[in-house]
């Protein structure tokens, strides 16, 4: 695993809550140029879908105006694998495997990104050059080189091309629905409480046992945030690589002592509420702002938001507001890094598989 030392350091209330309007988004990364389009790339004008717009109709750049079958899990599900969905929220894992031409399609809802390896060279033609996207870049927590995340509008029809050795890997954490202030007002319906409640262990301070689960989190499995805190912290998928974990601490509610193993990106679409407590365990250990990395919401948005955070030392929250804090965590049991240029056929066979295939029999591109 090519990650540098992880200090574990207690969750900030500031970094819990993705204060979008922290000074700490003033260190966004800069855009980078666009890459242009080589010579034998295919030129415009591009065939056009036309059918039912449904998924978020409305004008572009904060709606969706293409048919239903440019969505990316429909057009693209070569390059594009639904891991979780629900009525708020999709988990696409996006693999431009080596070579591959990609088939044209967008992405209907705002989304976050969470990034643990290197930009392979590639280019991207746009069915509508006019509709650029609108993107908040960050930067990863200080001290790592991953992970890093990006939020962005719905994206308007596009085709990318991996001319590299070595996949164009990230998960994209799309938002159905923008919770928004509303969750003032909804957060019983959307986030009620569980019907079987989970009995959590009784993790005091005094809990701390001589097994450390690593070096960088030396704290034992049993404060890991799913095991300590499972009426707050809800696992929705896992593999070998990430898992997606969504919290919801409702108004009155104070979570056992928990922490998070893995370094993580935060995704949010609603904003910090101000009556929350944050505890740590330790409270000796000093807190580094810096551990915690927030990026604003794409330009001319309120949201979603999203923050990379290095591995948290266990806390407790307690909320005192008058709605749910709601947010989901993508957690990397493993950064790929620079691995990913050597390792990503062992790391992912299913994507070794689909590249073999392609040099075997490539398919017909859908915008020709």
């Amino acid at each position: 695993m090519n990650r540098r030392a992880l200090t574990c350091l207690p969750l900030t209330l500031t970094g819990l809550l993705l204060l979008a309007t922290s000074v700490v988004l003033a260190q966004s990364a800069p855009a980078p140029s666009p890459t242009p389009l080589p010579p034998n790339a295919p030129k415009p004008p591009y065939k056009r879908v036309v059918g039912p717009e449904t998924l978020n109709p409305g004008d572009y750049p904060a709606h969706f105006p293409y048919p239903d079958e440019y969505d990316s899990a429909v057009a693209a599900s070569e390059v594009h694998h639904v891991r979780y969905v629900d009525a708020h929220v999709r988990l696409v894992e996006v693999a431009y495997f080596p070579g591959v031409h990609g088939q044209m399609h967008g992405h209907p809802f705002p989304s976050v990104f969470a990034i643990d390896s290197p930009l392979p060279k590639s280019y991207n033609i746009q069915l509508d050059p006019q509709n650029e996207i609108l993107m908040g870049r960050g930067i990863p927590p200080k001290g790592m080189d991953y992970p890093f995340c990006r939020t962005m509008n719905p994206q308007s029809p596009h085709a990318e091309t991996n001319q590299d050795t070595w996949p164009h890997h990230f998960y994209r954490l799309e938002f159905f629905r923008i919770d928004g202030k509303y969750i003032e007002q909804h957060w019983k319906e959307w986030y009620p409480a569980p019907h079987n409640l989970v009995a959590a262990s009784p993790l005091q301070k005094s809990a701390i046992a001589k097994t450390k689960l690593s070096d960088t989190w030396p704290y034992p499995i049993s404060f890991d945030t799913i095991e300590a805190a499972p009426n707050q912290q809800k696992l929705l998928y896992e593999d070998a690589h990430i898992r997606l974990v969504e919290v919801t601490v409702r108004p009155g509610e104070a979570e056992p002592f928990e922490g998070d193993p893995y370094p993580s990106v935060i995704a949010s679409d609603t904003l910090p509420g101000a009556n929350v407590e944050d505890v740590a365990l330790n409270p000796k250990l000093t807190v580094d702002s810096e551990s915690v990395r927030h990026t604003p919401p794409p330009p001319g948005f309120d949201l979603p938001v999203c923050s990379t955070s290095a591995p948290l030392a266990p806390h407790s929250i307690r909320n005192k507001g008058t709605a749910a804090i709601h947010y989901y965590r993508i957690d990397f049991k493993r950064i790929d890094g620079d691995g990913i240029k050597t390792h990503w056929r062992e790391w992912y066979p299913w994507m070794a598989r689909l590249t073999d295939e392609y040099k075997q029999h490539p398919y017909l591109s859908n915008y020709y």
